[in-house]
């Protein structure tokens, strides 16, 4: 889980009571990757959440290769099959909520019927979790098969299929589900419905503070593939100095060449790979640059605007770490200058902050609005920015997660820089060389 902004001693946020997320939509339609964002960010704020993937239930009870008729809703014979997974689910989401110290969980799954949905409702409100539905309505074909080609490369029921095999697996599972699809009519329920992902929406009964925000990142929410790139500025002619605002050295001007061929020819090797593998050309696809307004950062983000005529964004909130009175001291020399504060860092790296000077949990409060902007961008994004910056947002989108504690100990060294593309199933990470070809 990445840093949470806000913590409290019972655990729960603003003791909000425990909130369960029902999904709601035949496949295809962005259940799965709206419910790893939302998880992300709600971790991110400081509830414990957890996504619980109907899938997965399925695999572990069933194996992948379990026969079609498990998704015809219509087929008595694997009844017994599809309510043992749910319910199993079920349990362990109620375990969780009311034993597990978790306060938001998301049911994952299709629940097309209206009647089995009651049923669901009225065991987590037996449990006083409150229960909230998404339904994720897409009547866009054109979004519905994108998706179905992303299936192919990224579910795991399709990993030792072939492409062309599992299109058409998917597509059959979606057909046998569709006649028993129910939309959500109950007016007593708290829901949301979202169209074509996120063009418009309809909610409905919304209680309390938790549900709000889950409403106000939802409506941030989209499901189109997009990529982050995160790169150090270059180095400065006073690279020691938060005050000078220095400009770029030599060795930062070099820099900054190197960074723009270094993306440009990994926007190309992702393009060609989009092409063979889903067949969809992305060759379109803008790059936007958002940088501090460090002058380095903004004098390394020009080699952007200077030969591709890509916009470039300067932005107050990615400015680096103020370190107040600690500004051009090494670590050695704040321990021997400043030795009890010190011990105070060592014990909380992430919340201690030096006088004059914000901590990391400081930077991170000031990032969220990019955050939530970065949630709402098709297009992909290059942050060009300090390394304190850039820790605080790579801990959000951390494939693994993050403990604070190791979230000022991150290095983005100038040799790399960072390609994050978070998908339905994660979010995927690459470091990737800067120098020249000939010096790799």
């Amino acid at each position: 889980m990445a840093a949470q902004l806000y913590k409290t001693h019972t655990g729960q946020l603003f003791h909000a009571g425990s909130i369960v997320i029902i999904n709601v939509g035949l496949p295809a339609r962005g259940k799965t990757h709206g419910s790893r964002s939302l998880i992300r960010y709600m971790n991110w704020l400081g509830v414990k959440s957890e996504s619980f993937h109907m899938g997965q239930y399925r695999r572990r009870l069933y194996g992948a290769d379990i026969s079609p008729d498990y998704f015809d809703l219509g087929n008595d014979a694997m009844a017994h099959a599809r309510i043992n997974a749910e319910d199993t689910c079920i349990h362990d989401i109620i375990e969780y909520l009311t034993a597990g110290g978790g306060q938001l969980a998301i049911y994952d799954a299709s629940n097309l019927r209206a009647a089995r949905r009651r049923e669901i409702y009225d065991r987590f409100e037996a449990h006083k979790i409150r229960p909230l539905f998404i339904e994720y309505i897409c009547e866009n074909d054109a979004i519905v098969e994108e998706n179905i080609r992303k299936v192919k490369i990224s579910s795991p029921d399709y990993i030792t299929m072939d492409p062309d095999s599992a299109v058409s697996d998917f597509r059959a599972r979606i057909a046998n589900m569709l006649p028993y699809y129910e939309s959500i009519d109950d007016n007593s329920q708290s829901y949301i419905k979202l169209y074509n992902v996120g063009e418009h929406f309809v909610v409905n009964n919304i209680r309390g503070y938790l549900q709000s925000r889950v409403v106000f990142y939802m409506m941030n929410l989209h499901i189109s593939d997009r990529t982050i790139y995160l790169a150090r500025s270059g180095e400065s002619s006073n690279e020691g100095s938060y005050k000078a605002d220095a400009p770029l050295s030599d060795t930062g001007h070099l820099y900054a060449h190197h960074l723009h061929d270094a993306i440009q020819r990994r926007i190309k090797e992702r393009h060609a790979h989009t092409l063979a593998k889903t067949g969809v050309d992305m060759s379109a696809r803008t790059l936007k640059v958002w940088t501090s307004t460090h002058v380095k950062s903004y004098q390394t983000a020009e080699y952007f605007a200077q030969h591709d005529t890509v916009s470039v964004r300067r932005r107050m909130l990615l400015k680096g770490l103020n370190p107040g009175v600690c500004e051009n001291l090494s670590l050695a020399e704040v321990k021997e200058k400043f030795p009890s504060e010190y011990q105070s860092y060592l014990r909380d790296p992430y919340h201690h902050r030096y006088s004059l000077a914000e901590s990391y949990h400081d930077v991170s409060v000031r990032l969220e609005p990019v955050i939530l902007e970065l949630e709402r961008e098709h297009d992909d994004i290059l942050i060009i920015a300090p390394e304190s910056a850039l820790r605080c947002i790579y801990a959000y989108f951390a494939p693994q997660g993050l403990p604070d504690s190791l979230i000022p100990t991150l290095a983005f060294p100038r040799s790399i820089f960072v390609e994050l593309t978070p998908t339905a199933y994660g979010c995927s990470e690459r470091r990737i060389g800067i120098a020249p070809p000939s010096e790799h």
